[in-house]
């Protein structure tokens, strides 16, 4: 039995089952289920996040990453080493222009700016930090793969 394979296979079941339960478009649907299932076509995913608002999504690769956008209709594929974090604790240093955000986590590429990747994680309550703070951690994790 190939057990990577079946776990790379409920990590895809897992990411389309979060995709639907969105609530999209039928058109925007149909580009996840049968564009983005194209593509993603023998990969092995290694995790993915969904933003609830927008249904855009990140794919974690072995070694790259796919964000996919819906509305703009783009898949963008960014290797590992063009991909960083930052992460920005605000909570002991208030900032004027920013009062209301506490914590911030972000993962960029260093790439064109009309392809630039920029996924970020803002908390704005005390509650929403630790949750954050274990999804950037499974970025580290994913950008310190050897």
């Amino acid at each position: 039995m190939n057990t990577a394979g079946t776990v790379s296979h409920a990590e895809v079941q897992a990411f389309f089952d979060e995709v639907l339960s969105l609530k999209l478009s039928d058109k925007h649907n149909e580009w996840y289920q049968v564009d983005v299932a194209a593509v993603l076509d023998g990969c092995d995913i290694q995790g993915h996040e969904v933003d609830q608002a927008s249904g855009d999504s990140l794919i974690f690769l072995k070694s790259s990453l796919l964000f996919c956008s819906p509305e703009l209709g783009v898949m963008r594929h960014y290797p590992r080493s063009l991909v960083h974090c930052f992460v920005e604790d605000k909570r002991t240093k208030k900032d004027e222009d920013d009062e209301e955000l506490l914590f911030r986590g972000e993962l960029f590429s260093v790439t064109p700016e009309s392809e630039q990747l920029c996924w970020v994680r803002d908390c704005t309550l005390d509650y929403e930090i630790p949750s954050t703070q274990s999804i950037i951690a499974s970025w580290m994790k994913w950008l310190n793969q050897a």
